[in-house]
């Protein structure tokens, strides 16, 4: 999986919210923000890309895979010793 574009971040929130009936603004009381947040996150822009803990209570709230929201892949390390 590869981290996903803030156009794809806002496409895949939307899509969970409608999915489960669920309104924008709920969702940004359920992370503590005020309730315009995450309406102008998707159709803003504001801000380019949720933070840390707004990305993990809403990816633990729909259980998907954190990078489905923003996160980036973790560090591993290389497997090729020399």
């Amino acid at each position: 999986m590869t981290t996903a574009t803030p156009a794809e971040v806002r496409a895949t929130l939307v899509a969970l919210a409608a999915d489960r009936g669920e309104s924008l603004s709920a969702l940004s009381r359920l992370i503590g923000r005020n309730v315009a947040y995450l309406q102008q996150f998707v159709h803003r822009g504001t801000p380019e890309w949720l933070n840390e803990a707004d990305r993990l209570v809403l990816a633990q709230h729909f259980q998907v895979d954190e990078r489905r929201l923003g996160a980036r892949e973790p560090w591993v390390p290389s497997t090729n010793r020399e």
